[in-house]
């Protein structure tokens, strides 16, 4: 009996054992695939693992160098030296140092992302850090929205503080914060903070992980993969957070929260981050469709990201009706009366989303051209199609029709005049009407046909002239081969050097524009063009007399670097009002086109035949002046007349324009009461 009860022991055991080691494996398995289907909602798209020892990246971080202009009292100074900021065995070390410089008792680093182009629009970013501790010392990990950069000031900028510690003992040195900062309806300054408090010890002691993920509807902060705090950023008064954020980390001493440092304060403190990462979702979960509908309109389509393992609940304002894909990722619906909300509870594997997509209700318009030719035919007008709806369409006496006038599209014949049509509606929101003014097709300005171009100023080469084919250009395609804007009309037009441009240039092809010269005299004139060639040729003509003669383009070293041409001292009259540009060789993009005040004509005074002279005449940051006899006042100005230096120059010296933007500029040198000009390129 003891034998078989001990091996009846043994068996269990064995088999306890084993359910254990099942139940310990399938957790594990369950919590992994967890763990896996939440990675795969995230992608990394930007880190710094800080593996190079120096200074950190430029071409990921910036440094903000002096007091941050007082903000908060604080007490220490920023620089850009490896004594405050650097990188040892793969981690970055922010240090603060008591030491006088620059007036100030302590100096640290303060780096962002801002300048190297290290900005996002939601997201998980996180870092890995073992923090500084002491009274009056204060460690940051956060996020400022670009509009701090932009005209936005703070708050209304926004700010995400994903860590922050104030140090000073017990209840200090032990606690991180994470804390949104924004302007509420009033424009003052609102904030919701959270914290996360150690069960023991300080986080001066060891590394820990700090987190924020963020999206359309909430921010929320994790330390060491634990959640603390959360905000629902979908309110109207939170709207900066739905904005371009950069990150910036910063060791300050010293300030109105965390205090001034005392005997206690240990010099120096290091903030050590192992590293900077940000991920975001493969896909960012919107609500993508029409949202501006008329009353009663049928068959619109709504959409959000598709997966098969995703959970979709959709919704729609009273009088609106889903006709079909609930439960789906795309919906159809028939609209109601009313303005209102498409909403879609999505259920990921990393959160649930409560969507929000905004319909307006637009006025009946009818859609067709606006400009026609003499007796055109077959010309296609229509309005949405609604429910339970009758139409009655209204034509001029000169126009007819080719089909029937009760439905929500007709086709019609043209006249030689100018006319409206008109159509009346009746559905099931009532009765509703729409009027259309159609014009025949004349050379016009574009945009705005009744506004011509003003000289001085801009015309973008994209806005020729309204009127089509051989009346406002010739385009020898006659279909538009880029991707820009005006894709129904002829000319090549693309999105270039911060606008757009005409591209795909040939010879024999022309473009015109109607404009309006201020008053007759000179003027100057700057002209974008890329090109990877030097064989491009082109004129400027006003009223058919040609002003420029024949301009050479040199190559800016591809299609898509644009440079400039500057032109002086082109005769302009009040009586000119119509430009045309020539192709005269083909090979080159163009861009925009800056008419300014001739400047040497605008200043009295100047002597332009002196022997006082500057070289080079082409520079890329030192002028270097020559025959200048005695010290002179000199002033430096741009083609727009605007002053950008002044000082002063003495025989045989030189004047740095590195820091210049690339254009023309003119050097007045002032030597005893005589007024001398002299003018240069800067060319990078």
């Amino acid at each position: 009996m003891p034998k078989n009860r001990k091996l009846s022991f043994v068996n269990f055991t064995i088999k306890s054992t084993l359910r254990y080691f099942l139940l310990i494996s399938l957790l594990f398995l369950l919590s992994w695939n967890q763990s896996i289907m939440a990675q795969s909602c995230y992608e990394l798209v930007w880190s710094d693992e800080f593996n190079n020892p120096g200074l950190p990246d430029s071409t990921k971080w910036t440094f903000e160098i002096g007091n941050n202009n007082g903000s908060n009292n604080e007490s220490q100074y920023y620089t850009k030296r490896l004594e405050n900021a650097r990188i040892e065995d793969t981690v970055l070390i922010i240090e603060a140092r008591k030491e006088t410089y620059n007036g100030f008792q302590y100096t640290s680093a303060r780096i962002n992302t801002y300048a190297t182009n290290g900005y996002w629009k939601y997201g998980k970013i996180e870092a890995r850090m073992k923090l500084p501790y002491g009274q009056g010392i204060w460690p940051a990990f956060w996020m400022l929205g670009n509009g701090i950069f932009n005209g936005t000031s703070w708050p209304a900028c926004g700010e995400i503080d994903i860590m922050e510690l104030i140090g000073g003992g017990e209840g200090r040195d032990d606690k991180a914060y994470g804390t949104p900062h924004w302007a509420d309806a009033n424009n003052n300054h609102a904030q919701y903070g959270g914290s996360v408090q150690l069960s023991q010890g300080i986080y001066a002691d060891a590394y820990h992980t700090f987190t924020v993920e963020w999206n359309a509807t909430t921010i929320r902060w994790f330390m060491d993969g634990k959640q603390y705090h959360i905000i629902d950023i979908t309110p109207a008064a939170l709207s900066e957070f739905k904005n371009n954020f950069f990150i910036i980390l910063n060791l300050a001493v010293g300030g109105d929260w965390p205090g001034y440092p005392n005997a206690s304060t240990v010099f120096p403190q290091k903030f050590y981050i192992d590293y900077v990462r940000v991920y975001q979702l493969n896909q960012t979960p919107i609500i993508e469709g029409e949202n501006s509908v008329v009353k009663a309109a049928t068959n619109l389509t709504f959409t959000t990201i598709e997966s098969n393992d995703f959970t979709y609940e959709w919704s729609v304002p009273e009088g609106a009706q889903i006709i079909s894909g609930q439960g789906t990722h795309a919906i159809k619906v028939n609209w109601g009366c009313t303005a209102g909300n498409v909403t879609c509870n999505l259920i990921t594997q990393c959160d649930t989303y409560n969507l929000e997509f905004p319909v307006q209700i637009s006025e009946l318009v009818i859609s067709g051209k606006e400009y026609v030719k003499e007796n055109e035919l077959n010309i296609r007008y229509s309005i949405p199609q609604t429910l339970e709806a009758s139409y009655v369409w209204t034509l001029p006496e000169s126009v007819s029709s080719t089909s029937k006038l009760d439905t929500n599209e007709v086709f019609l014949n043209w006249g030689t005049t100018d006319e409206t049509i008109k159509v009346m509606v009746n559905n099931s929101c009532g009765y509703d009407s729409a009027a259309f003014d159609v014009k025949i097709l004349r050379q016009l300005p574009y945009p705005n046909a009744d506004e011509p171009h003003l000289i001085p100023g801009t015309i973008q080469s994209v806005y020729y002239d309204m009127g089509g084919e051989g009346i406002a250009y010739h385009d020898k395609e006659l279909k538009n081969l880029g991707t820009g804007i005006r894709l129904d009309e002829g000319v090549d037009t693309e999105a270039n050097d911060g606008g757009y441009n005409v591209g795909w240039t040939e010879a024999g092809e022309w473009l015109e524009y109607t404009v309006s010269v201020a008053s007759s005299k000179k003027y100057d004139a700057e002209i974008r063009i890329a090109s990877p060639n030097n064989t491009g040729k082109f004129k400027i003509s006003f009223n058919g007399q040609d002003r420029t003669g024949i301009i050479a383009v040199k190559s800016s070293g591809s299609w898509a670097t644009f440079k400039s041409i500057f032109l002086n001292d082109i005769q302009l009259y009040d009586t000119d009002t119509l430009m045309r540009i020539d192709f005269i060789a083909s090979g080159f993009n163009i861009g925009r086109l800056v008419f300014a005040d001739s400047i040497a004509s605008a200043i009295p005074g100047i002597e332009s035949d002196t022997k006082i002279a500057i070289y080079p005449t082409l520079t890329d940051g030192i002028l270097f002046i020559q025959n200048l006899k005695n010290q002179a006042e000199y002033s430096m100005i741009d083609l727009a007349g605007v002053e950008v230096k002044k000082g002063f120059l003495e025989p045989e010296s030189f004047i740095d324009v590195s820091s210049f933007y690339p254009g023309a500029y003119f050097v007045i040198i002032d030597e005893t009461k005589q007024n001398t000009m002299l003018k240069f390129i800067k060319i990078h």
